[in-house]
């Protein structure tokens, strides 16, 4: 309250008149302007309550919430009786988290206005935060003498309980609570999982039968039977109930998408998983046909099963409804080069490049795509860009290994060497890329004991090889080492039930070395046949 004793007409006057135009501002929402007349309203009349009401919103939305703060505590120490002005000064606690002040003066509050039922939520809330569950279940009651039973007082008296960990007092509130809606299944549900998590397993299941019988469609029941069976160890009944929530049509699709995940995504795979992620594939594409979901599931299965042809399916099935899905696509490529679908890989990694053009994969198969139709300038470009995607150390290495093949055929034999050193770098028992490496350094008569190593060393690292033998064995030609040259390369004949003229044509030249040229001519008169 102001008191303008004390103070002339003038000052009342010119006071009255920069308290107007504050408002006027304020309406205008000029908060300068406001807070100009405002602070010159307090010149003329320094113990103005209302001004200082006024200024400290002004303030709060100029950013100065120190200040705003100040003038509303003066305000409320000046007129303590003004209701708006305590409750600003109270926001004002509750906003910098002083909730001991403002407790205080809500609860002087709430006894002067007993009938304001919001300074009683205020109050409330302010005591569920600081969990002064006591004080709250207080003012829960208050409100439910002022409005009457309601649901809402019913839920926060319960989460109290809960956060107590009272079971006891949770099942007492949720009985009344269905004795006093007892249409409302939900309640029903809340009961029934307090009763499982007590052990009342009976209680419990009763109460899941009185759902079924109230609402045969509820949309909830088979996942609250899902979590109930799950914690029982009965995880044959809960997948059932997986199922049959996915069958459910009352039961959102998101929902089911998401219990479908969060199954899945428990256990390790195995058959019984694997039939189970069938089961509910086929759910899926049964209750939801145009959505991709179902299929993309089935695809997985297929897929694990080597069942290409029916991954496939499922892939392009999936393509239909969302062009951009990026696991479809992977499902369809990841199938078609094991079907030797060339063609077909070739057009599908190269669109799918539009969708994702920094996936390693699509430029992968593009590569092997082009390489097989013998467009080996083509099958570079994607290798060469889709390396740059690359983070894996593995997948690089085996980029760089299909690039050096291809660069010495197209006969860019530098390049061709330098992918394959990149390779030795990260991976210097890769069998592969040590034999051609070596056996096209033979070719060129190059460094040819460093091709030794190299092929010498894949043959040791797998010995069982006829190609790494035979390669090992030109090496030794080259260098001259014609007696081992000769073991090698009978080794390499030996393992092959039907090999071809290759073979026999690089035994004819090391037989000739060892002046076995019978034998030499037999192995030649062989390679010709063929």
């Amino acid at each position: 309250m102001c008191s303008t004793l004390g103070f002339s007409q003038v000052d009342i006057r010119k006071n009255a008149e920069a308290f107007s135009k504050g408002i006027e501002c304020k309406y205008k929402e000029d908060v300068q302007g406001a807070i100009t007349h405002f602070e010159e309203a307090l010149k003329y009349m320094p113990d103005d309550a209302a001004s200082m009401f006024e200024l400290s919103e002004q303030y709060v939305r100029a950013g100065r919430m120190d200040e705003g703060f100040a003038m509303s505590k003066k305000a409320a120490e000046l007129d303590p009786e003004n209701k708006w002005y305590q409750m600003r000064l109270g926001m004002f606690y509750r906003n910098r988290e002083q909730f001991e002040e403002f407790a205080d003066i809500y609860e002087r509050l709430t006894v002067k206005y007993p009938d304001d039922i919001n300074l009683l939520s205020d109050l409330l809330e302010v005591y569920l935060v600081t969990e002064n569950y006591k004080k709250a279940l207080e003012k829960l009651d208050l409100l439910e003498n002022q409005a009457g039973a309601n649901e809402m007082v019913a839920e926060q008296r319960l989460e109290i309980y809960k956060r107590q960990g009272n079971n006891k007092k949770m099942i007492s509130e949720l009985e009344k609570m269905i004795a006093n809606n007892p249409e409302n299944t939900r309640y029903y549900h809340m009961l029934a999982k307090v009763y499982t998590d007590s052990g009342k397993e009976k209680e419990a299941i009763k109460l899941y039968n009185q759902i079924k019988e109230i609402d045969p469609n509820d949309q909830y029941i088979n996942i609250s039977l899902l979590e109930y069976y799950e914690k029982k160890g009965d995880l044959d009944k809960a997948f059932e109930e997986l199922i049959a929530a996915i069958n459910n049509k009352n039961l959102d699709f998101n929902t089911k998408a998401n219990i479908y995940e969060y199954w899945f995504n428990k256990f390790e795979d195995t058959k019984a998983i694997d039939q189970q992620a069938l089961r509910a594939g086929n759910a899926f594409v049964e209750a939801y046909p145009d959505n991709q979901l179902g299929y993309l599931i089935l695809a997985s299965y297929y897929i694990k099963g080597d069942d290409f042809e029916h991954c496939k399916q499922m892939a392009v099935k999936a393509l239909e409804f969302d062009r951009s899905n990026y696991g479809a696509w992977q499902y369809l490529v990841l199938c078609e080069a094991p079907l030797m679908e060339f063609d077909s890989l070739k057009k599908h990694s190269v669109e799918a490049l539009q969708y994702y053009p920094t996936q390693p994969v699509f430029y992968w198969f593009a590569g092997v795509s082009h390489a097989y139709d013998k467009q080996d300038e083509e099958a570079i470009k994607y290798f060469e860009k889709g390396r740059k995607f690359v983070t894996d150390k593995k997948l690089l290495a085996d980029f760089d290994s299909y690039l050096g093949d291809l660069y010495h055929s197209v006969g860019e034999v530098e390049k061709a060497f330098d992918a394959y050193d990149r390779v030795l770098r990260v991976e210097p028992d890769n069998a592969l890329v040590l034999n051609n490496y070596a056996y096209y350094l033979a070719l060129r008569k190059e460094r040819l004991d460093e091709a030794k190593t190299m092929a010498q060393h894949a043959v040791e690292l797998e010995p069982e090889s006829a190609i790494y033998l035979d390669s090992y064995a030109w090496v030794l030609y080259e260098l001259g080492e014609y007696q081992t040259a000769e073991k090698q390369m009978e080794k390499a004949i030996q393992l092959l039930p039907n090999p071809d003229k290759t073979y026999y044509e690089h035994y004819a030249d090391i037989l000739e070395k060892v002046n076995k040229l019978e034998k030499a001519e037999e192995y030649r008169n062989k390679a010709k046949e063929l």
